[in-house]
């Protein structure tokens, strides 16, 4: 059948009664469909499964913009069950530019696990449940704004504590100690955390004894308990990086418990990614004795006094798997359920890795780009657009900032440093501003690394963000915040070199 969206005429394959109007846009009820459009090979949005999976604008007379030749990467920055290297995918949503100027938006407002691929004649939609579609045309910003609209409406969303009035801005300890923190590195920080204006302390992967066996390891002799009753005595807030979802080998949970992981159909053990030198393996959702072990570990965890937790490696929950009664993703939102019923709903919920269509109304904020580092790019790395840098991950958050009505957005660290970093002051100053486009205020840069002038850069920087700067969307990467106009993107889609200006690893 032929639809009208907008001035234009579609054709459509589906059931007639599946098509209904929706404030001058259509819906389209159904598990898959195909809507053709007039356009050719054109540029397109591909939006990433889960944060860390790239996410842009790309063409598709080029070939498909995924990781290429790295089958543990796909696990863990694809949806693995949908990638597909002849075939241009994205998670969610898409859109696509005619030459008018003029951009037609698919995207699911339900349904598990939507999937669309995309090819110079038509768009095919799918999804493992029963799904509604909206489909509009119009201006880039514009469209994108009315479909977070309908994706409000359609599934109830009520917007949660957000990062500004809670517990920003954040210092990390990631991004500077990585794994190597101590006791002694986070309670450094805390009388120059507060002095320079940070709302809370974000202690990072190294605290626990294994990824999977969440007890303090003997860096933290104390307890983090302890550790979180000095940064509130301070005035501020604890946040806590945990992967709840996942467990190395040699974890009691794993060797007592492993009946309670994920299994392929062979009934073995599924790894679901690679990280700390080995594959790692993910909890079933399906299971209630999974969600009382989850449920006991959260629960005790947030009794450490915890205001914030940082949930990394969550899409391990709705990777392809063997269950029983529940579909992937629907594995993966009860997971976090158990966890916001244990937690309770005062504390603030960060989900990295997570699975963007799946999080709303249960996160408070999500990465939404892969890891950032202290270098613009690898230029080393090949076919693979999650790795970290500042280049993967300003493109993908920034082409994700439409979400904020949703859910806090999380590019990741600005850094204002110079030591132990690759990055210019351009640079730096450019992170800073696409925290502030973001709107979530989080730096890594311990206070002994900086210079007077870079510690007065980061007070000013925090004092603009608590005090939340207006920040509208001019453009794909054009911003003003507070009136002032930052450009993004002559840095993500320069003419010319710009490697010797930016520094490239």
């Amino acid at each position: 059948m032929d639809i009208e969206v907008g001035a234009k005429s579609f054709r459509l394959r589906v059931a007639d009664e599946a098509v209904q109007a929706w404030a001058g846009h259509v819906v389209v009820a159904a598990n898959s469909f195909v809507i053709n459009h007039p356009w050719g090979a054109t540029e397109f949005f591909r939006h990433g499964w889960n944060s860390w999976s790239s996410t842009r604008w790309w063409h598709m007379a080029k070939k498909p913009w995924r990781v290429w030749d790295n089958p543990d990467r796909t696990l863990t920055a694809e949806d693995a069950a949908t990638d597909n290297p002849q075939v241009h995918t994205s998670a969610m949503v898409t859109a696509l530019c005619g030459p008018d100027g003029e951009v037609f938006l698919v995207g699911a407002l339900r349904g598990e696990s939507p999937t669309l691929r995309i090819d110079e004649c038509s768009v095919s939609c799918t999804a493992d449940s029963d799904a509604l579609w909206f489909i509009a045309t119009g201006l880039e910003v514009e469209v994108f704004s009315d479909y977070v609209a309908a994706l409000a409406q359609e599934r109830g969303l009520q917007s949660l504590p957000r990062v500004g009035a809670t517990i920003g801005p954040i210092w990390s300890s990631w991004y500077s100690w990585f794994e190597e923190i101590t006791d002694e590195i986070i309670s450094a920080e805390i009388s120059p955390a507060r002095e320079l204006g940070y709302g809370s302390i974000q202690i990072d992967d190294g605290w626990e004894s294994r990824v999977g066996n969440w007890s303090p390891n003997d860096k933290f002799p104390a307890g983090m308990a302890d550790l979180s009753g000095r940064i509130h005595d301070a005035g501020l807030k604890t946040g806590l990086w945990v992967a709840p979802f996942i467990a190395l080998p040699g974890t009691p949970v794993l060797e007592r418990y492993p009946q309670m992981f994920l299994k392929d159909a062979h009934g073995e053990l599924l790894p679901v990614g690679h990280n700390w030198g080995e594959h790692y393996y993910g909890l079933d959702f399906s299971r209630p004795d999974a969600h009382e072990w989850l449920a006991e570990t959260m629960t005790e965890i947030a009794g450490w006094g915890i205001d914030m937790f940082k949930l990394d490696f969550i899409y391990a929950a709705a990777l392809e798997a063997e269950r029983v009664g529940m579909g992937r993703e629907e594995a993966y939102r009860a997971g976090l359920v158990t966890i916001r019923e244990a937690v309770g709903p005062d504390v603030y919920l960060l989900g990295s890795g997570a699975v963007i269509n799946a999080s709303f109304g249960l996160l408070n904020g999500v990465r939404v780009g892969p890891d950032t580092a202290p270098y613009w790019d690898n230029t080393e790395r090949k076919g693979d657009p999650t790795g970290p840098s500042v280049l993967n991950a300003l493109r993908s958050s920034l082409s994700r900032t439409w979400l904020r009505p949703l859910i806090d957005c999380d590019p990741d660290v600005a850094y204002f440093r110079t030591r132990g970093s690759l990055l210019s002051p351009e640079v730096n100053e450019l992170t800073a501003d696409a925290s502030l486009a973001c709107e979530f205020a989080q730096c890594s840069d311990p206070a002994a690394w900086l210079s007077d002038d870079e510690r007065g850069q980061v007070r000013r920087w925090a004092e603009n963000a608590r005090r939340a700067p207006d920040v509208v969307q001019t453009g794909r990467y054009t911003y003003t915040i507070d009136g002032r106009e930052v450009d993004f993107d002559t840095y993500l889609n320069p003419t010319g070199r710009v490697s010797d200006r930016l520094l490239v690893k």
